[in-house]
């Protein structure tokens, strides 16, 4: 049936900017936004557009308006939904400008929405209506509901005691579909809150009356009304940060699971807590051993890790098999220690599912399954499919399998048809992540029962070696690693292998993979936090021969060319800036009298008197895959990134990027005083000044599409080198940025000013990359001193350790700040209840960002029914 849609937005503009409308049809994109749809100009207020569509059955339109002025982009916030009749011939779309970041939107995603401020969904019958009346009302509690009220009989004539009741729906807006008299003009009007249980009127929206545009008579009239002009008090909550390996219970097998989220969130709920905050839980599967710990490292953004399996509730082997007969004593001894031995857990789940799948596997072909696996087919098959291959040929590298090392849909599904083997294995894997998809949904279902929000954690990056880069290597420059330039975690930076993403590849689709990795998440979750969100902005970008993030560069960046060097009076010579500065000095600094050894086996001597790298050992990774020893190693790391200038070639094009901290080099320190001057202007120039327009616009094409894809609440972890433009861009986001009071943001701040932080914010005072309080305290006196005195302003002595006094009076002081959002590790919740362990502070710590091989297994140690949280 022939559809006639116009839409009508009510924006004020001027003389070069344009206005856009992006929805989930051809006509408007298909939500990919260089597709969307241009409005035409009406007048100083209206900006209208009309589409055709054709359809046989209702169905939701989903849609949103963009803002574009040259280069700038802006996108609002939220995404309008209507359900057409395809009976109803033509709709009236009038809407208003949602600014993104007004803080009513934070109010209407799922925590508030499916969790705290919970409405049975309803949908009115507006198959009569002459006009629907839609209208959000954020943090509207159980029990009341939005009211209108108008100047005519159709609205009540303003008889409060007859008003006209509007409906919840899933996405917080609440409707009524009146029919109003044909042709009638003046029509003002209000919305207010009645009160469902007393049956009474409370009170009117603030503000003048509304007043109804008058267009057209014909079709249906579709009023987004924005937000009801109420007084909202800025809501506060707190949470809980844990990894789901730090659980423990009776019931898990050496590892906290998803069964223990349901006992975790009876506790948070006694202490008053509104948020269980984890670390990613997908499969990082790819060696076996215990390096596929840290879960950051996933090789499927969309599967679940088998760690965090209960194997009983999938089922029991009989008896007399040996895997069941070693069940309870192994289950004992591995609860029984400290920390997660993560490879013995690991293992025995596997091979105990495997049994288990052999045994009941048939009994999985049941319609839920089916639905499920037709709704993850997309990503479970690959998955499911790059395991068998990695174990069949025992590597994630997939470019070093013999055959497939190329993805292919149809010859991974002929394989899995053909193969008996394969298809068994991938039909386990199937299995697997069934259960494991239950087994969380169940534990998310208890959470919410408590009134708990679960949120999750969203890795900047992918592994390499990945059935992610497997399917679409595209979308990644698998030549490149991520990482992050040196700050108080490491001297060196960080490299975290992780391949960085081709933005323009994605932006093709409209960021496809990401929406549906977010809508995946959004199953389980109803907020995330985006792990390292400047990589929104611009990543810390590491050339794939190199190990450490010190020879690493900002992209996208506004690099430096040899004319504009020259221009700023620097005698530029490539070879000199470029090439690492060793000379017989340095080489007797670092080796004494080992230094002859050291030319003759990894150097070679230059007319200039000077050295130069072997071609054998001239980069990192080279000297890495020489296995040599630990300080030898390390000094020549050092001597490779001793150089001023990054040189970067695309085709025939050279540019150079400063190298970070290039001062400190003995490079630097040869020049003259002069050369000196110049190029520490130019380099603040590069990390500080030219970059900011760039990275600006950079965030604001991408961050709006991953907001798009969900309603689930967006947290950034804002923190190390933050660009000038980042808060700002956040802020207009409506996503939340991170403050850690010993991390302060601003230079010359011994602490973050917790107090000033805007509402749009998470406090923290430790992440589970940082020592607890207790470990932090321990770590410099001097530092603990300035707190106790500047911060908790106690005029007398720190106490030499932090206990249980102590942590709940920093704890406090975090919940009296104007934050939405303080979230604590569940190591500080403990000690502040007094539960304090015996062994060093170092023990509670999760990890370590300086030790790029560090095993991820810190456990509570008991299990969490046993512990006492109280309100503070």
């Amino acid at each position: 049936m022939h559809q006639k849609i116009r839409f009508y937005l009510r924006y004020h503009t001027h003389y070069g900017q344009e206005l856009y409308l992006l929805g989930n049809i051809p006509a408007l994109g298909n939500d990919v936004p260089h597709q969307a749809l241009r409005l035409q100009w009406e007048n100083d207020e209206w900006w209208t557009a009309t589409i055709h569509i054709n359809t046989t059955e209702p169905f939701v339109l989903q849609y949103q308006y963009i803002f574009k002025e040259l280069e700038e982009i802006a996108y609002e916030g939220g995404i309008r939904e209507i359900l057409l009749d395809p009976a109803q011939g033509t709709y009236h779309c009038i809407d208003s400008w949602n600014y993104a970041g007004q803080t009513e939107n934070a109010w209407q995603t799922a925590p508030f929405t499916r969790v705290f401020f919970r409405h049975p969904v309803q949908q009115p019958d507006c198959r009569k209506a002459t006009h629907q009346f839609r209208v959000q009302a954020p943090l509207l509690p159980a029990g009341k509901t939005v009211c209108l009220l108008g100047n005519i009989p159709s609205l009540g004539s303003w008889n409060i005691e007859t008003p006209l009741l509007l409906q919840p729906d899933a996405q917080g807006w609440f409707t009524t579909a009146p029919e109003l008299p044909a042709g009638i003009t003046g029509v003002r009007y209000k919305y207010g809150v009645y009160d469902l249980e007393q049956h009474t009127f409370e009170c009117y929206e603030n503000g003048a009356d509304r007043e109804l545009p008058a267009f057209t008579t014909d079709g249906q009239t579709v009023l987004h009304d924005g937000f009801a002009r109420l007084h909202y008090p800025h809501w506060k909550g707190t949470g809980v940060s844990v990894p789901v390996f730090s659980l423990r219970s009776a019931e898990g097998f050496g590892t906290g699971e998803f069964a223990d989220l349901a006992p975790l969130a009876q506790w948070a709920q006694q202490g008053g807590l509104q948020l269980i905050q984890l670390l990613p839980v997908n499969d990082t599967i790819s060696t076996w051993t215990w390096r596929d710990s840290y879960p950051y490292s996933a090789i499927s953004s969309f599967a679940l890790h088998p760690l965090y399996i209960r194997l009983q509730e999938v089922g029991t082997l009989p008896d007399s098999h040996p895997l069941q007969r070693q069940f309870h004593s192994l289950r004992q001894w591995l609860n029984e220690k400290d920390e997660v031995d993560y490879e013995t857990v690991l293992t025995y789940k596997m091979a105990y599912l495997k049994a288990i799948y052999d045994q009941e596997g048939e009994k999985l072909q049941t319609r839920a399954y089916w639905q499920w696996f037709a709704a993850n087919e997309h990503w479970l098959l690959p998955y499911a499919v790059f395991c068998y291959l990695r174990d069949k040929y025992h590597t994630p590298d997939f470019s070093r399998w013999p055959e497939y090392n190329e993805y292919d849909y149809t010859a991974i599904n002929e394989l899995v048809i053909t193969d008996r083997a394969a298809a068994d294995t991938v039909h386990f894997y199937f299995f697997v992540q069934y259960h494991l998809h239950l087994q969380l949904q169940a534990a998310v279902e208890a959470v919410h029962s408590r009134g708990i929000a679960l949120k999750g954690d969203i890795p900047i990056g992918i592994s390499r070696h990945s059935a992610d880069a497997w399917m679409n290597p595209g979308l990644y420059h698998l030549d490149m690693q991520a990482g992050a330039p040196p700050d108080s975690f490491t001297a060196e930076g960080q490299n975290w292998g992780f391949p960085t993403y081709n933005w323009k590849k994605m932006a093709a689709d409209g960021c496809d993979w990401w929406q549906q990795r977010l809508r995946h998440m959004s199953v389980y979750f109803d907020a995330f936090r985006i792990d390292h969100i400047l990589g929104f902005f611009r990543i810390w970008q590491i050339p794939q021969h190199a190990v450490q993030g010190l020879l690493g560069y900002f992209h996208p960046a506004i690099p430096v060319s040899r004319e504009e060097l020259l221009q700023k009076g620097i005698a530029f010579e490539e070879d000199r800036f470029c090439q690492p500065w060793i000379t017989e000095s340095r080489l007797d600094q670092l080796f004494g009298s080992y230094a002859g050894i050291i030319k003759d086996h990894y150097l070679q001597s230059l007319p200039n008197g000077r050295y130069s790298f072997q071609p054998h050992c001239d980069t990192q990774r080279k000297i890495r895959d020489l296995h040599l020893p630990e300080a030898v190693e390390t000094a020549l790391f050092l001597l490779i990134a001793d150089v001023l200038l990054i040189k970067v070639t695309k085709g025939e094009r050279v540019m150079y990027h400063p190298r970070y901290d290039l001062a400190s080099t003995t490079s630097f320190a040869a020049l003259d005083p002069v050369t000196q001057e110049r190029l520490q202007a130019l380099y603040q120039d590069y990390f500080y000044v030219r970059q900011e327009s760039c990275w600006r616009k950079e965030a604001m094409h991408k961050l709006p599409l991953i907001r798009r894809a969900t309603r689930m609440l967006i947290c950034g972890e804002d923190l190390g080198m933050v660009p000038h433009c980042v808060p700002g861009v956040m802020q207009a986001q409506g996503i939340l940025g991170l403050e850690v009071q010993r991390m302060p943001k601003h230079y010359g701040a011994d602490f973050a000013a917790i107090f000033e932080a805007p509402y749009l914010s998470v406090l923290t005072p430790s992440t589970h990359d940082m020592s607890t309080l207790r470990g932090w305290w321990e770590e410099h006196a001097g530092i603990s001193q300035k707190y106790y005195r500047q911060i908790l302003k106690h005029n007398t002595p720190a106490p030499p350790g932090a206990d249980a006094s102590l942590i709940k009076e920093i704890i406090n002081q975090h919940l009296q700040a104007n934050a939405m959002w303080r979230i604590f590790q569940i190591q500080d919740l403990l000690a502040a209840a007094g539960y304090i362990p015996q062994q060093h502070p170092d023990k509670e710590r999760i990890n370590i960002p300086a030790v790029t091989q560090h095993y991820w297994r810190y456990r509570i140690n008991k299990p969490i029914t046993d512990y006492e949280l109280r309100k503070f």
